[in-house]
């Protein structure tokens, strides 16, 4: 508003100056309008001017008040847009909460059904290099984890952990290919080694043509080699293919836990029953 009255002062001032003419010669005061008859004459003179300028003056203080009205609607819709935003950050964290919680109350579910005592942890890391595929725990020695402990969720294995530190451990996923575990087709019986191949999926190892494993059969981890609790799901056959020369089939499996989406895990807090010979690092 003030630069507006720099700019064009000159023609406010010329315009109050003729308002104030026009109006003296139409509204003169009393005295003087009983007194000199020149008054009435440029009163009818000048009425058709002071008519115009008064519409001027009425559009003026119309688009004035209107401009005040606007920007008091566009200080109203900012800080409308601020609670918006606001409140919207809020039900955001209130969603994730949400989701938390039920994560939370599967894995309590999933622990009450578990035969072993497990402890909870988060998952704080992942590996970066492409050549492994692990995860950091925010569960360590100090909190009774030991390598070769199995890692699960209510979905299935995640892993085993690999090493332990104070307050963190690290976890071998089960698509990491130093990743081996024994497993057993739930459908047919069938025994196999279950090993990482990358990506989200395993293969399995040492199943012979004549052995009957199909698409679709579910991969139960079966307990015989300790590194994982009996029964907890691996994944799901995607491909069973018997070569024409060979001895095994090529058997992929897709793992059944989301690895890469878990936050919150069980650890089985039980050591192998067979010996934990890490992997190489």
């Amino acid at each position: 508003m003030g630069s507006f009255i720099r700019k064009w002062w000159r023609l406010l001032a010329a315009i109050v100056l003729i308002s104030g003419a026009v109006h003296f010669f139409v509204r003169p005061p009393a005295a003087l309008s009983r007194a000199d008859a020149v008054h009435a004459s440029g009163s009818l003179l000048f009425r058709p001017v002071y008519a115009t300028l008064d519409r001027i003056h009425e559009g003026v203080s119309s688009f004035w008040y209107r401009y005040i009205a606007l920007v008091g609607v566009s200080r109203e819709n900012d800080r409308l847009r601020r609670e918006v935003a606001a409140l919207r950050e809020k039900l955001q964290e209130n969603r994730e909460a949400l989701l938390e919680n039920r994560r939370l109350k599967g894995l309590l579910r999933f622990s009450e059904t578990a035969e072993k005592k497990t402890i909870g942890a988060r998952v704080v890391g992942r590996e970066i290099s492409p050549w492994f595929q692990t995860v950091f725990i925010d569960a360590g020695a100090d909190s009774g984890v030991e390598a070769g402990m199995a890692v699960v969720t209510p979905a299935g294995g995640i892993g085993r952990v690999h090493k332990t530190y104070r307050g963190l451990a690290e976890v071998l996923l089960v698509t990491d290919g130093r990743f081996a575990a024994d497993v057993i087709v739930e459908r047919s019986r069938v025994r196999a080694i279950a090993e990482g191949m990358g990506g989200t999926l395993c293969r399995l190892k040492y199943v012979s043509p004549t052995q009957d494993v199909v698409a679709g059969d579910r991969i139960l981890f079966s307990g015989f080699d300790g590194s994982m609790p009996k029964g907890v799901l691996l994944g799901t056959v995607v491909s069973a293919e018997r070569p024409r020369e060979g001895l095994f089939q090529k058997i992929q499996v897709q793992c059944a836990a989301n690895l890469l989406a878990a936050e919150e895990v069980l650890v089985v807090l039980s050591r192998p029953s067979i010996p934990f010979r890490p992997g190489k690092s």
